[in-house]
This record gives C-alpha cells, structure tokens and sequence, in this order.
C-alpha cells in the first residue's frame, strides 16, 4: 500500500476551522492491494511528531466538508474535524471505493470495498505522523462500516466507536422484518449518495462508470437474506477490538438494535450508551465529545482515565431520571410480563376496533377481531394509513387497529427488548405486520374538545416499533430467544389462507417510563402511517385472535 500526497492546501470546514497549529493534507491517494487508488484527506496538528490516528470514511463525498452538520445535511456525519486536530489527533477522512475522488466503482459494502478498510487502516498506522495507534470515528454509515472494519482484525486499529450505526444491511436497513424500507432506501441511496454525486459535485470525476452501480436495482433482486446480504452483515464473533457502541432510542428508523446487539455479541473490552434526541446533532454535543475524547484518549494515547473503570452500560431513561448505569443487558432485574390483546371497547381510541391490552390472561370464547386492507382511506405513497379528518388534519388512528390498556396506576419502566406474540390468519397467502408501541396521556375536557373540533386522533407518542413479513416468520434456533427474535428470513413460506399461525414480532428495544395516568396502545396495520414501507399488491382480510388457545400478547420488559 502507497500513498501520494498532495501540497497542504486551504479548507473550510463547516463545523469549525482548523486552528493555526494544525494542517491538512489534500487527495492523497492510497493504492489499495488490487492497485486501486482511495483518496483521503489528511488533517493533522502542524507540529511534528506521532500522534494517534481517527480513520473515518464514507461515500458521502470528502470535501463537503464545507456544509455544516444540521438537519438538512445528514450526511454530515464526521463530528468537528478541527476540535478533534486540537485534541491532539490526525483525522483521516476518505472517499469510499468508487465515490468522491476514489477510484473504481461505488457497490456499497462489497467485498473490495470491506478489504479497502482494513488497507486503509494499515496505511495509518504506518505513516510518519502516526504513532501506531488507529481508531475510527464517525456517525451512522461512518459507524456501520467500523463493525465490518474490527471483524477484519487490521493489527494497527486500536478501538472502534460506532456511534448510531447499524451492522446488517438486510435486517436493520433495507428490510425490516423482511418488509423492503422502500421510502428510505429511495431517500438514501438517491439523494444523500448518487444525486449528490451526479448532479452537484463540481469536481466529479469524468468516468462512464462513476456511481453506475444501481444499488436499489439490487435490493429488490435481493428481497430474502442470501449471498448478497450475507457479505453485508459484520461477523461480530470475530470482533475483539475495544468497542464503544452509541445508540439512540430515537433510532428504530435503522441503527438502534445495531448498537445495541453489536454491545451484546463482540468479545472484548466494550462499553454503551444510548442517548435521546436527534443523533446527529448529539454527535457535536459536549457530553458526548467528552465520553469519545475519555475512549480514544484511554486506548490510543495510553491515558489512565478510569473509562474502563466505571459500569459498561449507560442509558438514557425517558421520562425519568435522565443518564444511568446499568451492568447488563437486558437489565437482570427485569420481569417480563404479557399484556393481552383483547377486544373492545376501550373508550380511548377511534379506530377500526378500539380493542384493549390487558394483564388478565384472555377468556376461551373471546372473538377475534378482523379487518381488511387496504382501506380506501390509505393514500400511498402520502399519508400511508393515516387519513384526513373534516379539517384536514391528519388522524393516524381511524383506518387502523388499536390496543389500548387501562391507565398505569403509577409510573411504570419499561426498559429492554420487546416482543408481540401475535396469533393470525389471513384470507391471502401472505400479509405483513407493522406494530407501534405508543404512549397515551390522560384526555382532559379541554382537550378532547380539541380532538373533537380538529376530528384527530388522542395525541400519543411513539415509543418503538417493530415489523414482520408473514412469509418470513421462521425463527433461527440457533439464535431466537423468547425476548429476542430472530428470523432466518431465507425460505418465505406462504400461508396458507384460513390458518392460523403464531408470529413472533420482534419490536426494537427501548427505555421508557409511562407515567401515571398514562396508557399504553399498540397499533396495527399491515402498512405503516406515512407510507415508507413497501405494501406491493398485498390485499386481504386479516383475523387476529386473543383467545386462551390464542393468547396474542405483548411481552414487555417491566423493570422495578
């Protein structure tokens, strides 16, 4: 492996500057073992010496830079490159294979595009302002590509820290339960990858190939979990490298589980957080810079901080106390206890069935409840299942299927993985399930004087979701568990239509406190309220039963 480097050369970067006593390295290309060049840029304190190395990657296009992190430009995802330089460390940024000013084709995750990362790490760690020492740093695609890095094993990287990032392409970004996450994807990979690329980087270079890989054309060739996945899901066993995984319980939409499983599966030194709020903007925030700068510092400059001294887990309580430690997970003190379907009414949901969730274990002769979709309500793509009241507001509940309990009678944690053990049948041969946990505050008169004046829904908020294709519902032996499902998502079979199965939705895990007074309400449809899930052609009666022989149920991880 080889690099040239280019002269240093002026840069804007969007979150801060580089100070006075630091520097950067522009387009430096690296040959790769097959001859390919990466292109890097090489930001570095200008004093001489040795200092440890952050390696950050991504085809998000190096030198956009200039754009400041914020909500509208989430590819965005490095973190302050100069407070890092100021904290005495060389920052790596590179375009992945195929992107920026890297040469070759762009196949997100591809064999040579992995290999490139452990090449790349090798070549920090050997340079003259490198003291050997390698970690990597960066949010979401930044992150996901660290687990695939320390499955590699590259002897110069020294410790990762995956902040919101993902390790299986297949089940926690393109298919959720199996469901193609169309609306993403199309957002994704069009605009924040390929767009971006082919429309708006002035200094592209002029290749026939340049971003010719038509990544979505893939997916959808590739609906079930077969070789082209199978490359594109990190080998946590093989990792063995420190690791810092950051989640955040607002990222059931693709990172969370990954955080939170790859904390559970690597075999050494390890520690997690999982934070609230937008993650991309947490990334600058000074809490977590601090936690980062404590985790680099300890494992590549040798600094005796007592990082690892201290409880491996923190979360983020919502609606509690705020950060605290814990020593496991899921948490050892944790019951976990089944909430009923069951039918209505409930007083406190307008929809198609206003069902309820209860602790009392159903009765033999309970009735099913059935519906069928897709309603003539649904727009899609639009609103999805959510629909318009007379004032033209939107009203998410009113074309769906709800659960709804009885209010909690004191504050209650619900804190770990989640689970519906749902038993169904279907008029079709196949049907999918998309589940939301949602939390229901107390309806005063003034405010169900509103809802009635502005015809909405009882306002309520998400507290995770979940998703499973009917077809998909074979479960791994080797891997489910009751509080954790995990489907093999290889071999869909059809159901056949009248018959009754048990599906085992897995609902991604969560950190929640339902207040007193508070109710909680489980919605169900087989598309999800604003249309990102793909719903094909699929029309059909669905029946799901919460009898004593059919005891559909939430498993819920109460903590005392």
């Amino acid at each position: 492996m080889t690099g040239d480097a280019s002269e240093a050369t002026p840069v804007k970067l969007g979150d801060g500057d580089l100070g006075a006593d630091a520097t950067v390295d522009r387009n430096v290309m690296v040959s790769m073992r097959d001859g390919l060049r990466i292109a890097c840029d090489v930001y570095r304190p200008a004093a001489s010496g040795r200092h440890p190395v952050l390696y950050a990657v991504s085809p998000y296009i190096k030198d956009s830079v200039d754009l400041p992190t914020m909500g509208v430009y989430r590819y965005r995802e490095t973190g302050n490159i100069a407070k890092w330089v100021s904290k005495g460390y060389v920052y790596v940024l590179a375009d992945a294979r195929g992107s920026g000013q890297s040469e070759g084709v762009y196949r997100m995750f591809s064999e040579e595009d992995l290999q490139d990362l452990y090449d790349m790490i090798e070549w920090c760690g050997v340079q003259q302002w490198s003291n050997g020492k390698v970690g990597m740093i960066g949010e979401s695609y930044l992150a996901m590509v660290q687990w695939f890095a320390a499955a590699q094993k590259p002897p110069h990287l020294a410790c990762v820290a995956p902040y919101d990032g993902c390790f299986d392409l297949y089940r926690h970004f393109c298919f959720k339960g199996g469901i193609y996450f169309t609306g993403f994807q199309n957002h994704w990979y069009s605009n924040s990858v390929r767009n971006r690329h082919l429309m708006d980087y002035k200094g592209r270079p002029e290749r026939e190939d340049y971003m010719s890989f038509d990544y979505l054309r893939e997916q959808a060739l590739h609906p079930t979990f077969d070789e082209f996945w199978e490359g594109r899901r990190a080998e946590l066993s093989e990792i063995e490298v420190p690791v810092f995984s950051i989640g955040n319980w607002m990222g059931t939409m693709v990172h969370l589980l990954g955080n939170i499983q790859g904390f559970c599966e690597v075999k050494g030194p390890k520690k997690l957080l999982v934070n609230v709020g937008d993650a991309q903007m947490l990334f600058l925030n000074p809490y977590v810079e601090e936690q980062l700068t404590r985790w680099y510092d300890y494992w590549l400059k040798g600094v005796e901080n007592g990082v690892m001294d201290e409880p491996p887990i923190r979360i983020f309580v919502r609606n509690g106390q705020g950060y605290r430690d814990e020593h496991e997970w899921p948490l050892a003190r944790t019951e976990f206890r089944k909430l009923y379907l069951a039918s209505g009414p409930s007083g406190a949901a307008e929809s198609l069935n206003d069902g309820r969730l209860s602790w009392e274990e159903p009765p033999v002769d309970a009735e099913p409840t059935s519906y069928t979709y897709p309603d003539p309500g649904w727009t899609f793509p639009g609103t999805g299942t959510s629909v318009r009241g007379k004032s033209g507001m939107l009203h998410t509940t009113r074309k769906i299927l709800t659960f709804t309990s009885e209010p909690f009678e004191e504050d209650t944690e619900v804190t770990g993985p989640v689970v519906l053990n749902l038993w169904a049948s279907s008029s079709a041969d196949e049907t999918q399930f998309i589940v939301n946990v949602m939390d229901v505050p107390p309806v005063t008169t003034e405010l169900a004087q509103a809802i009635e004046m502005l015809d909405v829904a009882v306002p309520a908020r998400q507290v995770t979701e979940g998703w499973l294709r009917a077809s998909h519902r074979a479960l791994d032996p080797a891997r489910a568990t009751p509080t954790s499902p995990y489907h093999t998502h290889v071999d869909p079979q059809p159901l056949e239509p009248g018959t009754i199965y048990e599906f085992n939705v897995e609902i991604w895990p969560t950190c929640w406190v339902f207040e007193k007074g508070h109710r909680i309400r489980l919605d169900l449809a087989a598309l999800d309220q604003l249309g990102q899930h793909y719903l094909g052609h699929l029309r059909a009666t669905d029946t799901f039963y919460h009898d004593a022989a059919h005891p559909s149920h939430l498993l819920l991880p109460v903590v005392g």
